[in-house]
């Protein structure tokens, strides 16, 4: 079970319907909104197989402009060294964008 802090950036004023689909969203145990009035922070319990999956479906719901994780504890996942295995199929997605800025190959 992965556990995972984060800030969604909300369309300016849609807050409250954003809030609701949150609330509504399996895994989403706590929302609340931050002082700016377009941001809303949130606690989402997930198992951590589909972690990366319940984020994306997050950061894709209607008005939510950006998403941010704060945290995220897998400790109960963690074997007796600290270890975590990789998911099944291997779990890593190719990044979209390419290297950083001013860095050739080596």
């Amino acid at each position: 079970m992965a556990i995972a802090g984060i800030v969604l950036s909300v369309t300016e004023g849609r807050l409250p319907e954003t809030r609701e689909a949150l609330r509504a969203f399996h895994g989403i145990v706590d929302v609340r909104a931050l002082e700016d009035g377009c941001k809303l922070a949130a606690v989402l319990e997930s198992p951590s197989r589909r972690l990366q999956e319940d984020l994306e479906a997050l950061n894709g719901l209607d008005h939510v402009l950006q998403l941010d994780v704060a945290y995220v504890n897998y400790e109960e996942d963690l074997d007796g060294r600290g270890h975590m295995d990789c998911p099944p199929d291997g779990g890593h997605r190719p990044r979209r964008c390419g290297g950083a800025p001013g860095r050739g190959a080596l």
